[in-house]
């Protein structure tokens, strides 16, 4: 008799408010339920009034679209390769306005993987960015591309470095060398995948370069120095972050 008074009494409320609270006296959803919730058999998504509604396949996620008007199931696509990881986030950052340098030589020692950032080196500000880790198991995937340009003291070559630094930290670099008279440019680029970052909120990333044996010319990475071959957009520099990590 209670089950049958239950039900009966859920019944009127659902007829007379058009809304129903389980554990709440104040449902702001037609079924709004304040706790937990266990389906035993399948979740339906789409239905109507004479046909089921969708369970989705083996593999797909619930998924609530933008307009919050429609769910729907979606698939996973995981890259060849990468076994259970795929894309946890992903940031393109640009820089317009570049360094050069000019003057004397820079040094022209190797560079040490961990070593910290020092005031030789000069930061691509638009390439500063911060970026989170959730799983132990991750890989975090730097594309970095950006023009040197040289002009000065003719035939004479000039060298740099860039870096990609993790909290003020050296975690990948190369080194270039530009040879040709003034105006001369090239597409730099670095790549680099580090692996197993500890779990942490916002690690910051930035781009910087270096000057090395620059032989009297002055030296623009990311910036035009001979506007007659060069302009700031044709040398602009880009840094794209990726995050991969196990769904």
């Amino acid at each position: 008799m209670k089950k049958i008074l239950l039900i009966t009494n859920l019944l009127v409320a659902f007829l007379y408010n058009a809304q129903v609270g389980i554990n709440t006296t104040t449902p702001v959803n037609m079924l709004d339920v304040n706790g937990d919730l266990n389906a035993r058999k399948e979740l339906r998504t789409g239905g109507t009034n004479t046909v089921k509604g969708s369970a989705g396949a083996a593999g797909t996620i619930f998924h609530n679209s933008s307009s919050l008007t429609v769910n729907d199931w979606k698939s996973i696509k995981v890259a060849d390769g990468l076994t259970s990881m795929s894309l946890f986030s992903m940031n393109t950052l640009e820089d317009k306005t570049g360094v050069s340098f000019s003057g004397n030589d820079g040094a022209t020692t190797p560079y040490g993987e961990g070593s910290a950032i020092t005031s030789s080196w000069s930061v691509l500000t638009g390439t500063s960015s911060t970026f989170s880790i959730t799983n132990a198991t991750n890989k975090v995937t730097f594309n970095f591309q950006t023009t040197a340009q040289k002009t000065g003291n003719g035939d004479a070559s000039t060298s740099f470095a860039c870096g990609i630094f993790v909290d003020d930290k050296l975690r990948a670099v190369r080194t270039d060398v530009i040879i040709g008279g003034a105006g001369t440019n090239k597409i730099f680029n670095l790549n680099a995948t580090l692996t197993n970052l500890p779990q942490k909120n916002n690690y910051t990333v930035k781009a910087a370069c270096i000057k090395r044996n620059i032989n009297s010319n002055t030296l623009g990475i990311g910036r035009a120095v001979d506007t007659n071959f060069l302009n700031g957009d044709m040398s602009k520099s880009v840094l794209t972050l990726s995050v991969l990590q196990p769904y």
